[in-house]
């Protein structure tokens, strides 16, 4: 045989072989072509998806599964416009399959053309499977998010208690459009969604916008401008959330010091500061406490002068440390405004101290106003207002007659009620201001007169008092606010 018969035997050899091997090669893919149109009338082709859960090769049973297990885990970020992210569990919305998913798998899979089953390895399918969740829950897990209202809300401040804060603007919804959207989503059982910006309207004036960070920069400057009362021992000092209290906030985002808000603050700084008239716990030179109020002594705040100096002193920004502005003031504390330095009446027992921080440095008898005359000296807390000295005391006696008695030392303390003395009087003291007692004024012996006039200073307190209840009239008792007048 030639070389050349021999070559074209083994040529037709190797075509033989190609040709057993292609029709080897098409009888398995007609073989696996044919399994594959029988598997998949039971089975999801290849790359099929229901939401976000991959079914390829699953038959119904262990599609429900897998589906069942899924939805237990699912959850879903919804992002709306303004960077809001929400995030909803399917746990918390009660989601589950639907009733009948496992009868809509069966549909599904008999759906499927079985023929076509080969491009399934290069065209993914995806299946929609219902699913259940409560409406309910859902609205209650968004209800920031699905209370929006159709006009958009723009950013405020709002002030409560100590504190301040930004309200954020809110963005104006079409909720119907939304929540359709996100149901969507959920039956799709997609697990994210950015909304359509198309159904939102923005605000004019967010959290970042000049007007709202000028308005904070505005109050944080005031928040800098506490107040510091001092008052001997006692401070009270105007804090942050007191400053809070008398701003206001414009529609327009100005912030200023209101008012009528600072007035309200005034009068309760005067209603805390006041003194004035104020009934007190005095414990008495016998050792024993009473309780006397009336009188002209204590402090008393000038409000109007306050209300200015403190608008001031907040438009400063600055700490101020500083004395309430009074219009009247007194020797001791808030606590204790009469102090440690004082002169005591004691007008039943018709006796009169001097005490001294603290100390009763001189003591003497008196003989106070006629009770029985309707002349009753006033009893309150008073101050010593000034002293004259070789003075004429003139005024209608109780018969009716003129008197001009010349005194050396005249002592006021209640409108024109004073410590004098008597040269009249032949004693002091006992029961004879019942029946021999001055016009309201307090009489002395002339050396005591002498005493008080030249060591007992204006301004510090006087306490006077009766230890049985009396009624006082007249028009000294009247116009110096005693204690027992009516």
């Amino acid at each position: 045989m030639s070389a050349r018969s021999k070559q074209q035997k083994k040529k037709g050899g190797v075509g033989k072989v190609l040709l057993i091997l292609l029709a080897v090669v098409s009888i398995i893919a007609i073989g696996v072509y044919i399994a594959g149109v029988i598997y998949f009338q039971q089975h999801f082709f290849y790359r099929t998806t229901v939401g976000n859960t991959d079914v390829s090769f699953m038959d119904v049973d262990s599609s429900i599964d897998t589906l069942t297990n899924s939805t237990k885990t699912y959850k879903i970020k919804v992002t709306a416009p303004g960077d809001k992210v929400y995030e909803v569990k399917g746990k918390d919305i009660s989601f589950s399959l639907a009733s009948d998913a496992k009868a809509s798998v069966e549909k599904e899979i008999k759906a499927q053309n079985v023929f076509t089953w080969p491009l399934s390895l290069i065209q993914p399918e995806h299946k929609e499977i219902k699913v259940e969740y409560s409406e309910t829950k859902l609205q209650k897990q968004l209800e920031d998010l699905l209370s929006l209202t159709k006009d958009p809300v723009n950013a405020t401040i709002s002030i409560n208690d100590d504190t301040y804060k930004v309200v954020e603007a809110k963005y104006g919804a079409d909720t119907a459009a939304v929540q359709k959207e996100i149901d969507e989503a959920i039956h799709n059982q997609t697990y994210q969604l950015t909304l359509n910006k198309d159904n939102f309207t923005a605000p004019e004036i967010t959290s970042e916008s000049e007007q709202i960070t000028n308005a904070v920069k505005k109050i944080e400057s005031y928040l800098k401008s506490t107040v510091s009362y001092t008052i001997g021992d006692s401070k009270k000092v105007m804090d942050k959330a007191s400053v809070l209290k008398v701003l206001s906030i414009s529609d327009t985002y100005d912030v200023t010091v209101d008012d009528a808000k600072l007035q309200a603050y005034v009068d309760e700084l005067a209603a805390n500061f006041n003194t004035y008239g104020k009934v007190r716990t005095f414990r008495t030179q016998a050792g024993d406490d009473i309780q006397i109020g009336g009188g002209d002594y204590g402090y008393i705040l000038d409000k109007d002068s306050e209300f200015n100096q403190l608008k001031s002193n907040l438009e400063s920004g600055m700490m101020v440390e500083r004395q309430p502005m009074w219009s009247q003031t007194a020797q001791g504390t808030l606590e204790n405004d009469i102090g440690d330095t004082y002169v005591e009446l004691d007008y039943t027992n018709q006796v009169m101290y001097y005490v001294l921080h603290g100390e009763r440095v001189f003591s003497s008898p008196i003989v106070s106003g006629n009770l029985n005359m309707g002349s009753g000296s006033p009893d309150g807390v008073f101050r010593i207002k000034y002293r004259v000295t070789n003075t004429h005391l003139k005024g209608t006696d109780y018969d009716g007659s003129e008197y001009d008695s010349p005194v050396n030392y005249f002592i006021v303390f209640a409108y024109n009620i004073g410590f004098h003395d008597a040269p009249w009087q032949p004693w002091f003291g006992g029961d004879r201001y019942t029946y021999a007692g001055s016009h309201g004024c307090i009489n002395l012996p002339n050396d005591s007169a002498a005493y008080m006039n030249a060591n007992v200073p204006n301004d510090i307190a006087v306490v006077a008092y009766y230890r049985t209840p009396v009624n006082l009239t007249g028009t000294a008792n009247a116009n110096s606010n005693a204690y027992s007048y009516h």
